[in-house]
């Protein structure tokens, strides 16, 4: 009985220690949905900070804010399905390169829905920018231009062979 009780802690500790390593994905490096929904999200709440919201502006500012978190959302579950979709690809015995009729195709798609994601944000933007002072509304217009010319995904895999 002596003999098992430093297995009997010893166990339990390497079940703990091994199970956030089987849960690793293939590439460690690869961020999760939920670490780039954070990044947004924080994005977000500096953007609220560094506007200075007033009580007036609250309520527009929270439909704003729900549409921004919405598309973050979506964008990151995007991300991570588009990364999936490469490493399967790479790692298929034949290698197939992507035609280029396919890609044309993914890229009508992810820009119909980039197109979906600007007006949404335009239509949650309007009444809250009509609350906002002068300098309010050149933060968000600079932010707004800022984002509209971002690429579809930072690092977008599809970029690996271009």
């Amino acid at each position: 009985m002596k003999r098992l009780a430093p297995l009997a802690l010893v166990l339990p500790l390497a079940v703990a220690l091994a199970l956030p390593a089987a849960a690793q994905t293939a590439d460690p490096n690869r961020p999760t949905i939920t670490q780039l929904v954070a990044q947004d999200e924080a994005r977000i709440a500096q953007l609220k900070a560094n506007l200075r919201i007033a009580q007036d502006q609250e309520s527009e500012w929270k439909r704003f804010e729900a549409a921004l978190k919405d598309i973050s959302r979506k964008r990151a579950e995007r991300r991570i399905a588009l990364m999936d979709e490469w490493d399967k690809r790479e790692t298929e015995r034949d290698r197939k390169p992507m035609g280029h009729i396919e890609a044309l195709r993914k890229h009508a798609d992810a820009l119909t829905l980039r197109g979906d994601e600007i007006r949404a944000i335009a239509d949650a933007a309007e009444p809250f920018s009509e609350k906002l002072n002068p300098w309010q509304r050149q933060q968000v217009d600079q932010i707004i231009r800022t984002y509209v010319q971002t690429p579809f995904i930072p690092e977008d895999p599809r970029r690996r062979n271009y």
